[in-house]
């Protein structure tokens, strides 16, 4: 039996890509890279906060570039990824992470709303996971995760969001044939599912008392989950210490899709 000679969990010499790199969990992860070595590229619609990312990580030593990027558009990711890779040489992770969601009443819901959540949610993970994809298959090495979601496919939720649920359960659908497909060449693709996580995007939820309070009551861990939560187990499945894990959704949900509390 070989025992390695490096830590696996570091990502020293490598290039991390980070969509919606700006807020949350993606400025989270993309911080949690940078700690560990990895130069990052920080990319968000809104760059003025991708920029933040980016200067924070520098101000700590490290190695970042914010591009602003809108990742429903095939021709801005070819073009932003193009320039990621000539900056820096190569790609060796990308964390899909930008998503959206918009808490409408069914029947309220328009096509702008459908095309809106489609295009990033969706679109934007494909066409992402495919330019990166495809270099990375070109090195024969890489690691992809992406953001799926504790409703998408997991369980259902009946809260108004179907359409960012059906979203998240076809990037878990997607991330099986990327996997099949990419794993002779050396490259792994899996996702993650959070629940509820202390968000921007969950702010609303957050917000009203009795949701707040019903999270804790209806998950078995007894609480919310924080950014830290999904970090870690996003840093697990993008580095050499899951080099043998692929095609694979993680629920990171504090027991929620596997348990049901009677207590």
């Amino acid at each position: 039996m070989t025992t390695p000679s490096h830590d696996e969990s570091t990502f020293h010499n490598q290039t991390v890509v980070v969509t919606g790199g700006g807020r949350g969990i993606g400025h989270a992860a993309a911080l949690a890279f940078a700690k560990r070595g990895a130069r990052l590229a920080v990319l968000d619609i809104d760059v003025a906060i991708a920029e933040e990312t980016a200067q924070t990580i520098i101000a700590a030593g490290g190695e970042a570039r914010a591009w602003r990027c809108d990742v429903s558009r095939d021709a801005e990711v070819q073009a932003v990824v193009g320039e990621i890779i000539a900056e820096f040489g190569a790609i060796d992770v990308l964390f899909n992470n930008a998503g959206i969601n918009r808490r409408i009443p069914l029947a309220d819901w328009t096509e702008a709303d459908w095309n809106a959540v489609i295009g990033v949610n969706l679109v934007g993970t494909f066409c992402m996971a495919r330019v990166v994809g495809l270099h990375m298959v070109s090195r024969r090495r890489g690691s992809i995760v992406n953001m799926s979601a504790l409703g998408g496919g997991l369980i259902g939720l009946g809260r108004g969001t179907e359409i960012y649920t059906a979203t998240k359960g076809a990037v878990a659908g997607m991330t099986r044939d990327l996997a099949a497909e990419f794993a002779p060449q050396g490259v792994r693709v899996n996702s993650v599912a959070p629940g509820w996580i202390e968000t921007d995007m969950n702010a609303p939820l957050l917000a009203n008392p009795d949701m707040a309070n019903k999270v804790p009551q209806r998950v078995p861990l007894g609480r919310w989950g924080t950014v830290d939560d999904v970090v870690g187990p996003v840093l697990f499945l993008a580095s050499d210490a899951a080099r043998y894990i692929t095609g694979h959704l993680l629920p990171i949900d504090g027991g929620a899709a596997a348990i049901i509390r009677l207590t």
